[in-house]
């Protein structure tokens, strides 16, 4: 049996929609061992069945590699679900990196990118739980993502109330269309977002940060939006996106969340969680030894 594990990643990270991701150091743990039928340990009755995203994510590998088997996976989860921190892309991730595992040089870092990006449907929390770290990510003819410079001077703060966002809803939500300006500011945002991230320029950051493309439309999703990002933008003097689709929200500054806000949060009708977190550099990694290698 080998222990294997994916992070949590939050996209778009405001105006990098479907392109952008950040993995962070909460985890998706999974023992894994070939068998002769498929077997899900400690899973949740409503998951446990043919449509569990690890199951076909294990056998799509195989079928892509021509060599299709069967496994039994115990399942330790702790990033949450329907929550816009990945935990599809972490199951789905972690099916494809089962199989690789398992039959060592069967399934390139190429192209487990690629089948996790098919059967995600776009790159964005894929890439960054497959390699860890700040993506860049472009989803055309093929998948081509880059890991991107990260400022070690950010404080990563994530708030999940209470609230599950449907990912499918949340997508159904957006315009079909956008207007050119919109277009051309949301892509200068994009650039310069990356470009403060990298050298820990709060300032530009600030500004870079703004998104027109999803983030107008999924704050509806999301109970007290607006004056939770009030608070805690005031507070750590940072910026507040939505983590994905939501419901999770992130904000990334300088500063610590301080006690008081956490109070003000506990007095909303839904309950939120509120956690500070590290980027995950390392993505998709099996343990040996006592320590955790890259899978890719």
């Amino acid at each position: 049996m080998v222990k294997i594990r994916i992070p949590a990643s939050t996209s778009n990270l405001g105006p990098g929609f479907d392109c952008l991701g950040l993995a962070f150091s909460i985890y998706n743990t999974f023992d894994i061992s070939l068998s002769d039928h498929d077997e899900l340990v400690n899973v949740e009755e409503q998951y446990n069945n043919p449509d569990n995203l690890f199951l076909k994510a294990y056998h799509a590998a195989g079928q892509y590699c021509g060599h299709d088997d069967h496994f039994r996976a115990v399942f330790d989860c702790s990033i949450p679900v329907s929550r816009g921190l990945g935990s599809s892309a972490s199951l789905t991730c972690g099916g494809v990196s089962a199989y690789a595992l398992l039959h060592e040089g069967k399934l390139s870092a190429r192209e487990a990118l690629e089948l996790c990006t098919k059967l995600e449907g776009h790159p964005d929390n894929a890439a960054p739980a497959l390699f860890g770290g700040l993506t860049a990510s472009i989803n055309e003819a093929s998948v081509i993502t880059q890991k991107m410079p990260l400022s070690p001077d950010w404080i990563y703060t994530l708030y999940i109330p209470d609230v599950e966002v449907s990912t499918a809803e949340a997508r159904r939500a957006l315009p079909d269309t956008y207007s050119r300006q919109i277009a051309v500011t949301n892509s200068a945002h994009a650039i310069l977002l990356a470009k403060a991230l990298a050298d820990g320029d709060l300032e530009l950051l600030k500004t870079a940060s703004v998104d027109h493309i999803h983030e107008p439309y999924r704050k509806a999703f999301i109970p007290h939006f607006d004056e939770v990002k009030a608070l805690a933008a005031a507070d750590t003097d940072g910026v507040f996106l939505i983590s994905g689709s939501g419901s999770t929200c992130i904000s990334i500054s300088r500063r610590h969340l301080g006690e008081s806000v956490r109070n003000a949060l506990a007095a909303f009708d839904e309950k939120w969680y509120i956690t500070e977190t590290e980027p995950a550099f390392q993505g998709a990694g099996y343990l040996e030894e006592g320590t955790w290698h890259p899978i890719f």
